[in-house]
Order: structure tokens, then C-alpha cells, then sequence
């Protein structure tokens, strides 16, 4: 299960987009008396600059330290999903992508999610936790006090809370009948469907490099999704489902994205800590 140390990263990635912090803009006369003389930047000793690094590494240790503790087991709703699922799962530590695939009859159906999402979460709950820890800094330290001692008896409950929009690119392919490529978002348990693309070159379809991409968005993208007729709505939503594009998926990937967001971020640490150590 997530812990609440875990779930409260999502509450600063939330604030980062959330608020901006506005800029003054200042006379260039004004930056150059306030710049440090260019002599000065080369005064400092090798014995000043080991300390810096010595300082940096120390909390790099810190922080390493504090994920390992909730780094443990995948977590339950993550491991449940995986063992029933009828997709196989693609992935590969450092990368941000992670892939879904299957076969149903004679179509390859593809589905490809960003780990990165995680940095646009918006939960409105996380938004006005950070709110509070910027105007009454003790309020938030007795809110994280509460929700540690709440932790351990709701793990379940918080991991079902865990969603955030995760943006999706489903691609259902037939080797004699080209690709649909759908875009859609998982929350909240659901899919959002906002366009489906007709492809009729399997191989562009299922290409992802820059160029591949460039050319699928000049092919013409069809109508939005939400101003089909609803009958054709609830349809195609069945025809997904039947799919494996259902309820329990668009809980699997935000919860998944959260799960490899802090592996990735502690191999990210370790990585940082291993280049300024070098000598």
C-alpha cells in the first residue's frame, strides 16, 4: 500500500502547476550592479567546494533513506490487477512510458500511459492541503499528525483516493482492416473518451517516434467524442469494455503511475547522488 508520506508527494507536484510565482521585471543596470563580480565567483577553495557537495549528498542520503522506507512491496492494487489482467505490461527502468498489450480474436490492442502525468495531478483535496501549509504552517503540521495516525487503518481507502487524470492512447489494430486510435483519460475509475481516429497504416499507427506522430495528427481526427450522438457514446464504451478497457484498468493506471513515479524517483536520487560523489 501507499503510505502517507507517499501520497503526500502528490500535494507539492499539485502546487508546482497550480501556483505560479509571479516575476518583477528589473532594469538591466539594475542586475549588473546586483551581479556578484566575476572575480568573486572564482574565489572560493576546493576545500569550500568538497563541503558543498559533502552537504548536497547528505541530504541525498536523507531522502533516499525516507523513500526506501515506503518502497517496499508493489502495492496490493497494483499486484491484484496485474495478476488478472489479460494485458502484459512493458516498462523498463528510466523510461517514462509504459505499455499494455493483448490480443482479443484477431486485433492487437495496444495501451500507452506517462508516467509523467503524475506531475499535472490536480486533486482539489491536495490543492487546498498545500494551500494550508503555505498561510498556517501549524494547522498543516497537525493535518500530516492526523492523517499518519489515520494511515495505517485506511491503507485501503487512500489507494482507492489515489486518482489523478492520466492521459491514454489506445490503439486496437486488425492486420486486414488498418487501427482506430483512441485518446482517452483514466479517473476516477473511468475513461474519458475524447476522439477516435480511423488509421489505416498498422505500422503508423503503432509507431511512436516524432515523425510518425506528426504525420497521424495531419490525418483527419474525427469529431469529439463528447458530441457523437449518446447512443453511439455508450456503444463505443462497450465495445472498449468488452475490450478490457473498463473500470478496473482506469484504477489500475493512476495507481501504477504512482507506484513506478517513486521508483523511478528514488533511482533518480541515487543516479544524482553517484554524479556529484564522482571524482
Amino acid at each position: 500500500m501507499f503510505s502517507v508520506r507517499a501520497l503526500a508527494r502528490l500535494a507539492p507536484l499539485a502546487a508546482r502547476t497550480a501556483v505560479a510565482i509571479p516575476r518583477v521585471a528589473q532594469p538591466a543596470a539594475a542586475l549588473r550592479i546586483a551581479a556578484t563580480p566575476a572575480s568573486r565567483a572564482f574565489s572560493s577553495s576546493r576545500m569550500t567546494w568538497n563541503k558543498v557537495d559533502q552537504e548536497l549528498i547528505a541530504k541525498l542520503d536523507d531522502e533516499i533513506k525516507c523513500e526506501a522506507e515506503t518502497e517496499a512491496e508493489t502495492p496490493e492494487p497494483v499486484s491484484d490487477y496485474l495478476k488478472k489482467s489479460p494485458f502484459q505490461l512493458t516498462e523498463k527502468s528510466g523510461s517514462d512510458e509504459v505499455i499494455l498489450t493483448r490480443k482479443f480474436g484477431n486485433e492487437e490492442i495496444k495501451v500507452v500511459f506517462a508516467v509523467s502525468d503524475i506531475n499535472a495531478a490536480e486533486d482539489e483535496d491536495d490543492l487546498e492541503y498545500a494551500e494550508d501549509y503555505d498561510e498556517e504552517g501549524n494547522q498543516q503540521q497537525n493535518q500530516q499528525q492526523e492523517q499518519s495516525q489515520e494511515g495505517e487503518e485506511e491503507e485501503e481507502g487512500e489507494a482507492e483516493s489515489l486518482t489523478f487524470p492520466v492521459r491514454c492512447l489506445i490503439t486496437i489494430s486488425k492486420s486486414n482492416a488498418g487501427s482506430i486510435s483512441v485518446e482517452a483519460i483514466a479517473q476516477d475509475g473511468a475513461f474519458i473518451v475524447e476522439s477516435v481516429a480511423n488509421i489505416k497504416d498498422n505500422v503508423l499507427a503503432n509507431s511512436r517516434s516524432v515523425e510518425a506522430d506528426w504525420e497521424k495528427r495531419g490525418l483527419y481526427q474525427g469529431p469529439p467524442f463528447a458530441e457523437l450522438d449518446e447512443r453511439l457514446q455508450v456503444a463505443f464504451e462497450q465495445y472498449l469494455e468488452e475490450r478490457g478497457i473498463n473500470s478496473d484498468l482506469a484504477w489500475f493506471v493512476p495507481n501504477y503511475v504512482f507506484h513506478k513515479d517513486q521508483l523511478e524517483y528514488t533511482n533518480w536520487l541515487k543516479d544524482f547522488k553517484a554524479f556529484v560523489a564522482a571524482k
